[in-house]
């Protein structure tokens, strides 16, 4: 017994050393990042931000001395009897609660949930609070029942909570917005991009990790089993069923005003910084469901159609006209002008050769849904002229809604002999599209198996190598048939931080005002330096077009939208803009007030041309517009007959200018809130009949009036 005693001992030295090495390579991967605790900076002070402040003065030395410690106390057993009895009893109530604080402190910390219109009203105490405690405690209670152990429930819950909050904190990293319910149905999606992302070891997540893999060994100690396996089966039914209840109850608007859940829309990251991770999470879950909007039947579809059609004229600019002439439309990835957010100096101009075509065609600035990511949402704006605004917050139309033929611009143009092509130099699972495009009117969609031995930039494939397919189909395509094609562009995908993988890659656009090259300064540059290839690469694709091809053609390009905060942060510092108005705490957005929303749609544009070839001038009357508008006003460039819902679209592109899922433009030029939507009766209708219209076109699939959106009207 001794002999096997020492065995045992020695195993538990050795598990005990293994783990102080795991957290002491994890510490000294930290020591790379200079990344501040936590990375942003609160309005209003409370108690708790002065252990932020010790954590953050003395991070390096307190993570060492904790990875010996928790060694030792990995190593160290709880004596059996009252001593353990009394242990479990007291860490059975304290690990729920801690987890809870310890999952927010991975965003902004507990301390901010239950901030009401701004966090210098914050509310820390209140009922939200004692919302996410319920909800943390019964998921600990089902689990430690359904095992029959304290340890395997604890450890499990504990472990699960910790998983998905890093999870959740590298996702709002890379795409600056949270884990929300659909993005379980881009599983696919986020695996195909991962790779190209640097996963630094932060020392926000690090802290935070520590305190889960604390909360873990001691759940390790916790000896006491449920050993009766009715008492197990009637707890976890009860637990359960509660924790059901409570997470349906947030489903309902009645239940939300209860606990006090925030419901504004604006941002997805303001809303779970307010609400906690997991409430503002399955709070979602109400937003799987649309429903009908106000007056929505079959037959109003029909009248809505008929008036757009009666009411429709268009611009004088667009009277130069060709039956079919080709066209080729480039969304391109994170393209756009950081110039929006102010003035800023640069070594060397990095778009010059667009902002000279800008001046000479067709263009402006679009408003867009998204920022930093989920490039579908722009992608299905633009083909199918829908708005996200009409949407769930953080949705993907590619997954969640798209599992039928759904009338699309390619699908339209092949009413006109057009052969339609679509095209992502990536893989094609990315948002599903090879099982969408088909099902949106793509003849033909390619990804990046047809691009073999094409030009590459960083480790994705050029802008230049994908022009080059896009020169090689029109020169291959059917003469006589018109040829419509749209690329969306890999180039300029995040993350800009250098990595290994760069392939020789490094900044040329530098930042002259920069009082440093922080991280995020070269980051920025970086950005810059990718626009400035893709301006160059656009400048070839239009010289081969102007001095080769005769045939009428239009090109549109546009950018998907703004890159991620990392990058845009450094710009807003640099021209004086209050950074809070795109970070975590988005105190300012929250409230939806004008000024605000003036800035933040500045965050949402991108930059848009359409080039020809035969003769249509400048139409000025466009500048800022949005881009669920542009595939109509390309149609009524190209002198092309459209349908209804198109000339719905231009209608009220002219009364409503711009509108996203970030706000809406009025005639004036002013930018209003979703919440503002029932001020004006005349913007208020206008806007349900879009609803009406979309829900038809998208949702309402088995009574969709298809020669709404496909017929042709002269």
């Amino acid at each position: 017994m001794k002999a096997s005693g020492r065995q045992i001992n020695k195993a538990g030295i050795i598990r005990s050393a293994l783990l102080t090495a795991l957290l002491l390579i994890l510490a000294v991967l930290a020591v790379r990042d200079q990344t501040s605790y936590p990375a942003s900076t609160p309005q209003n002070r409370y108690w708790t931000d002065n252990i932020v402040d010790f954590l953050a003065s003395g991070k390096e030395v307190i993570v060492i001395v904790l990875a010996v410690l928790y060694g030792l106390y990995r190593y160290v057993s709880i004596p059996k009897g009252i001593v353990s009895k009394i242990w479990t009893s007291v860490w059975a109530v304290l690990i729920p609660g801690l987890s809870f604080v310890l999952v927010e402190a991975y965003n902004r910390g507990y301390w901010h949930v239950g901030a009401r219109v701004s966090y210098e009203n914050a509310e820390p105490w209140n009922v939200l609070v004692l919302l996410n405690l319920l909800l943390f405690y019964l998921f600990f209670l089902s689990l430690t029942f359904l095992s029959g152990s304290f340890f395997a429930g604890y450890a499990a819950a504990a472990a699960i909570l910790m998983g998905v909050a890093i999870v959740n904190f590298y996702v709002m990293q890379f795409r600056g917005i949270p884990i929300v319910p659909w993005d379980f149905l881009s599983i696919r999606t986020a695996a195909n991009v991962a790779g190209g992302f640097e996963y630094k070891i932060y020392w926000q997540m690090l802290l935070a990790t520590f305190g889960f893999v604390f909360l873990i060994l001691t759940a390790g100690k916790m000896k006491a089993k449920l050993r009766f396996l009715p008492v197990r089966i009637g707890g976890f039914l009860v637990a359960a069923a509660a924790l059901v209840v409570v997470i349906h109850g947030l489903q309902d608007n009645q239940m939300k005003s209860f606990w006090g859940i925030d419901t504004t829309l604006f941002t997805p990251t303001v809303r779970y910084t307010k609400n906690g991770f997991w409430p503002a999470f399955l709070s979602n879950l109400s937003f799987l469901n649309i429903d009908k909007p106000g007056g929505y039947s079959v037959e109003e579809v029909g009248k809505i159609a008929e008036t757009a059609d009666k009411a429709y004229e268009p611009e004088e600019e667009a009277a130069v006209s060709v039956q079919t002439p080709n066209i080729i439309v480039i969304m391109n990835e994170a393209f756009s002008d950081l110039s929006v957010l102010g003035d800023f100096n640069t070594n060397e101009d990095y778009m010059p050769n667009f902002r000279a075509l800008m001046e000479d065609y067709t263009s402006g600035h679009l408003l867009v849904s998204v920022k930093g990511g989920n490039t579908a949402n722009t992608e299905y704006e633009f083909l199918s002229g829908d708005t996200m605004a009409f949407l769930p917050p953080g949705s993907v139309v590619f997954q969640q809604y798209i599992n039928g033929e759904v009338p699309t611009i390619a699908t339209y143009l092949k009413q006109f002999g057009y052969e339609t092509i679509g095209m992502h130099p990536y893989q094609g699972s990315g948002w599903e599209r090879n099982r969408v495009y088909p099902l949106m009117g793509f003849d033909t969609f390619l990804d990046q198996n047809a691009f073999q031995g094409a030009d590459k930039l960083r480790n994705y494939i050029s802008d230049k190598g994908a022009y080059d397919k896009v020169i090689q189909l029109f020169e291959d395509k059917e003469e006589g048939r018109p040829q419509f094609q749209f690329l969306v562009t890999m180039q300029n995908h995040s993350g800009f931080s250098p990595k290994s993988t760069d392939n020789g890659f490094s900044e040329e656009v530098i930042l002259t005002d920069a009082p440093s090259q922080s991280g995020p300064v070269v980051t920025a540059e970086r950005y810059l330096t990718l626009i400035k290839y893709s301006d160059s690469a656009f400048a070839e694709l239009i010289d081969y077009f102007e001095k080769n091809v005769t045939e009428p053609t239009l090109i549109v390009m546009f950018g998907d939208h703004e890159p991620n905060d990392y990058v845009t942060d450094v710009i807003d510092d640099l021209v004086g803009n209050d950074r809070f108005v795109t970070a975590s705490d988005n105190s300012g957005a929250a409230n939806a007030s004008e000024e605000s929303l003036d800035d933040v749609q500045r965050h949402y544009q991108v930059p848009f041309v359409i080039w020809n070839n035969f003769g249509i001038e400048k139409n000025d009357a466009i500048g800022q517009t949005s881009v669920n508008y542009l595939s109509s006003i390309l149609l009524e460039e190209a002198g092309l007959p459209m349908s209804d819902y198109q000339k719905f679209s231009r209608n009220q592109q002219k009364q409503i200018p711009a509108l996203s899922a970030v706000a809406w433009c009025d005639r004036e030029g002013n930018y209003h809130s979703w919440a503002e939507r029932d001020e004006d009766e005349t913007y208020s209708s206008l806007i349900n009949d879009y609803n009406i219209l979309e829900y038809n076109h998208l949702i309402d699939k088995k009574n969709r009036v298809d020669p709404v959106f496909l017929e042709p009207k002269s």
